[in-house]
């Protein structure tokens, strides 16, 4: 039976976390560890309309994934972030974070991070939504087939682009992907291709919460 659960939860945490560009791929456990920054790598260009020649594939060395569990698709004009469980065993995501860019420290803003509680399980192949902007903002979860929603106090800003995180509950950065500027709008998001796939680059894509990334 499907769980759409209504969560906004400030967590203060005093641990530090990596949050460093990457390159290419899986990153090992190690490497995303408190204190152990990894190299920098370009930043992303501005997306032409899918469907066309102009259309890139954006660089991958602006994610992080050291989990079966990977940022998979983000939307900046509607606000939210899509997560997939991309192994093959259930995954227990309590006391996960999702959190956006502090823009004074260019750490996760631990104040407005969404928490997932305990419980939370995603099947293998099965999605989870993080709606930003705040139970405040009245947006509703889009519904396309997760298992699981969440609301978040931290928004998406699409003009300027945003830094997402998903935290690990000993305190490493488990997943980070850099949305650069304009990156979605309308029926597009900003997704992975392929989908579900922790070393996939991003591009612009039909939008697809909760669903498999389609170009």
């Amino acid at each position: 039976m499907r769980r759409i659960i209504l969560l906004s939860s400030v967590v203060l945490l005093t641990a530090a976390y990596a949050c460093s560009e990457a390159t290419d791929g899986v990153v090992p456990p190690s490497q995303t560890e408190a204190g152990s920054p990894v190299a920098p790598t370009s930043t992303p260009t501005t997306p032409a309309a899918p469907g066309t020649d102009a259309s890139p594939t954006f660089d991958a060395g602006a994610n992080v994934s050291a989990s079966v569990i990977v940022i998979n698709e983000i939307s900046g004009g509607d606000e939210w972030i899509e997560l997939v469980n991309s192994g093959s065993a259930a995954q227990d995501l309590g006391g996960y974070r999702v959190a956006d860019r502090d823009k004074d420290t260019g750490e996760p803003k631990l104040a407005e991070a969404v928490t997932f509680p305990p419980g939370t399980v995603l099947s293998p192949k099965a999605y989870l939504v993080v709606r930003g902007g705040g139970l405040d903002a009245g947006k509703t979860c889009p519904d396309g087939g997760q298992s699981y929603c969440f609301n978040a106090d931290f928004g998406i800003s699409n003009k300027n682009g945003e830094t997402l995180f998903l935290l690990a509950p000993d305190g490493g950065t488990a997943g980070k992907v850099v949305y650069p500027p304009d990156a979605s709008g309308g029926d597009f998001a900003y997704g992975r291709i392929p989908s579900g796939d922790p070393q996939a680059g991003f591009k612009m894509v039909k939008a697809t919460p909760g669903m498999p990334n389609v170009e």
